[in-house]
């Protein structure tokens, strides 16, 4: 069963995506927004009615409007955001409560997967190998390059099948550190994807995650036994956990967590410059725009723009432009990560209108 966490704010892809229509539910790359892509993805693995979908009570109008070409695709509404380990904890509840034990299988909605089918193969590996309901196992990517932007699963050395133990889990390495990873072979990409039974999800966050589970626990476990929880209550217990994520609160703690090498092309789609990797070339830039740019003595920028204005540019390198129709970014390309900081300094201002 697909679990798809749809929830994230997406302040690194600012201006095109606000607190109302983040990422997820923008059309990054083609015409078909993220969160559609995901669940196109998923349909070779699961029908939409068997296809949960968890966000947050404000983006409830923004899901709906997603989920309107997947009839039937369950919608779960978080009454405030708690990061991963609660949405993840809920969806493995209410997949208890309606008597489905299967696999579930976690699914961030941003993610950029071309190879729709080298995925699906990948998952069914994962799912068999979970389907014990001893096991928690993560679908990893096998590194392309020595990337600073993602965090790293270290594997057991000596370990032999299709899917191995995980060692421990690196945060996001420098330079150096990332080039011996990718030499090394035994890391993978922590790429967010769970497989396991809900009842093993519930166990595991029981036992670990007291942060979680002593305010949350206690609605799960009705919610799992079949019970009807009225939205209030779920809302209290909600407000009392601490936002956590499920590596976090679950999967670092855990003896449990194997992971399989997903041998395809892969991206979190973390901000501009690494969603430019998968954009069109147009005279040495990576371009998404309705109007055909100008490009004059231009290189190496990234042109995003979602409006019907021309972008043109004269003399310049290595920079994004980003262009709605209420708002323009020029940003130095090595800065894209700090677009976030746009963000903070539009909220000190008051500028709710653009945010």
């Amino acid at each position: 069963m697909p679990v798809v966490l749809a929830g994230g704010a997406g302040t690194r892809f600012w201006p095109a995506s606000r607190r109302a229509v983040p990422k997820p539910f923008v059309p990054l790359v083609g015409r078909r927004t993220l969160i559609g892509d995901t669940l196109e993805r998923l349909r070779l693995l699961a029908p939409a009615p068997r296809t949960t979908v968890v966000s947050a009570e404000a983006l409830g109008a923004a899901t709906r409007r997603a989920l309107r070409a997947y009839p039937g695709t369950r919608l779960l509404l978080e009454p405030v955001a708690r990061n991963t380990a609660a949405a993840i904890a809920w969806a493995a509840a209410e997949a208890l409560g309606r008597g489905d034990s299967g696999v579930i299988g976690v699914f961030p909605a941003d993610h950029y997967i071309p190879d729709a089918r080298a995925f699906a193969r990948a998952v069914r590996v994962g799912a068999a190998a979970a389907a014990d309901g001893e096991r928690v196992v993560l679908l990893g990517i096998e590194p392309a390059r020595p990337d600073t932007g993602y965090g790293y699963l270290r594997l057991t050395r000596g370990a032999r099948g299709a899917v191995v133990p995980v060692a421990r889990f690196v945060e996001k390495p420098d330079a150096a550190r990332a080039r011996r990873f990718v030499a090394d072979g035994g890391y993978l990409w922590n790429a967010g994807m769970v497989l396991a039974r809900p009842e093993r999800i519930l166990a595991e966050t029981k036992r670990l995650s007291p942060e979680v589970w002593d305010a949350l626990g206690p609605t799960l476990e009705r919610i799992a036994g079949g019970a009807r929880v009225a939205r209030a209550a779920l809302a209290r217990a909600y407000r009392a956990v601490r936002p956590l994520s499920f590596d976090y609160a679950v999967l670092e703690r855990s003896r449990r967590v194997f992971a399989l090498r997903g041998r395809f092309a892969w991206s979190d789609l973390g901000s501009w410059d690494a969603l430019g990797t998968h954009l069109p070339v147009l005279e040495g830039n990576q371009v998404h725009a309705a109007a055909p740019p100008v490009l004059l003595d231009a290189q190496h920028n990234v042109v995003w723009s979602s409006t019907d204005k021309t972008v043109a540019l004269l003399g310049v390198r290595d920079l994004l432009v980003i262009q709605t129709t209420d708002a323009l970014l020029v940003c130095a390309n090595h800065r894209a990560q700090d677009v976030r900081k746009v963000v903070d300094e539009l909220a000190r201002r008051g500028r709710d209108d653009l945010l």
